[in-house]
């Protein structure tokens, strides 16, 4: 099985210069465990609800703290053709939950360890993309975003 042949799902990011805050809002809102996060269309980091708690456990503000500040820089990347037993290893391997899936060098979606292990658990599951995703349009902030990334 494909990372693509799972069920695709709303795709939400943040911007490196937003704050903790903001971030933490809209995962909280959209019920999911990271954002994949831009400066401008480029892939930079992602976000999690792990970072949030390191950031939050040494007393940062996360009124004014930038998500730059504890997000996971360069993240391990997948794409949609990449095997899914493959994916769950490598997510064992290196101790996460979410990996960024990208296709021809633009973001599209995010899989979790949730999708991996098949638990919906009746909400909308966390971010995952592939299949036939739409030509996200480069907007920023909560939706869906083109960016720029290495294959």
């Amino acid at each position: 099985m494909k990372v693509s042949d799972l069920q695709p799902h709303e795709l939400f990011t943040a911007q490196a210069e937003e704050t903790l805050e903001e971030a933490a809002d809209r995962m909280s809102w959209h019920q999911v465990g990271a954002l994949p996060v831009f400066e401008g269309q480029h892939l930079v980091g992602i976000i999690t609800e792990r970072d949030l708690t390191a950031a939050l456990a040494e007393g940062a503000d996360p009124g004014v703290t930038p998500v730059s500040d504890y997000m996971t820089p360069a993240p391990e990347v997948l794409r949609p053709d990449s095997d899914l037993a493959e994916a769950a290893r490598q997510m064992l391997q290196l101790g996460v939950r979410h990996l960024p899936v990208v296709q021809r060098g633009r973001l599209v979606g995010v899989l979790s360890m949730r999708d991996v292990l098949g638990g919906g658990g009746g909400r909308p599951p966390a971010q995952r993309g592939g299949g036939d995703l739409p030509d996200y349009a480069g907007l920023a902030n909560g939706q869906a975003v083109a960016a720029l990334v290495p294959d």
